[in-house]
């Protein structure tokens, strides 16, 4: 078997594992040691794929989005009530703590390899949602005087300052509340007027 192959295959048996013990046991009561037995593969190998699981599950969340952000481009009707439904989807499938997201912060902003992932995965999601905002251009839906990239940008910028401040606050504002709030507003500054 191809080495690079089979790399890949251990990296997917890895995120299969955790999405199961994620869901059976959640997030903070999985362990790497759980992961890895459930897996197959031995505790360091997981650390030769993930330097913690705080990077595997921002990795997780980055595919969960790419695919729903691919089955999007099917859907007929307008595009903000799907991106919006979206977005909602992607902050209820990872139920995030405050402390579990400054740890994701933390895990991201830590290393330059899990900082590099980070943003290798951004690209690609905003190469898959490009198409669609420029759909939104087309169609009527999204003012044409901004680029579709400086919009996919203000879109991320949305997300992860709103996530940031989120987690950093005492309130108890629950997060997909505030999500809905800001994203009520970045909707109503890129439609057209």
């Amino acid at each position: 078997m191809n080495r690079e192959l089979k790399k890949e295959q251990t990296r997917i048996r890895i995120k299969e594992a955790a999405l199961s013990l994620f869901a059976e046991l959640g997030y903070e009561q999985t362990s790497v040691e759980s992961i890895a037995k459930q897996a197959g593969v031995a505790k360091g190998t997981f650390f030769n794929y993930f330097s913690s699981k705080d990077e595997l599950i921002c990795d997780l969340q980055a595919i969960f989005a790419l695919n729903e952000v691919a089955k999007l481009k099917d859907k007929p009707g307008p595009l903000v009530p799907r991106l919006q439904l979206l977005l909602f989807q992607i902050v209820k499938q990872f139920e995030l703590s405050k402390p579990l997201t400054r740890a994701l912060f933390q895990a991201m902003l830590g290393s330059a390899k899990a900082l590099d992932n980070h943003n290798s995965m951004l690209t690609t999601l905003k190469e898959a949602l490009l198409p669609l905002i420029a759909e939104g251009q087309e169609n009527g839906e999204f003012r044409r005087d901004m680029p579709a990239e400086m919009m996919a940008q203000q879109a991320f910028q949305a997300y992860f300052g709103t996530l940031f401040v989120w987690s950093m606050e005492e309130s108890e504002d629950s997060l997909d509340n505030r999500m809905a709030i800001t994203f009520e507003l970045f909707f109503k500054g890129i439609a057209v007027q």
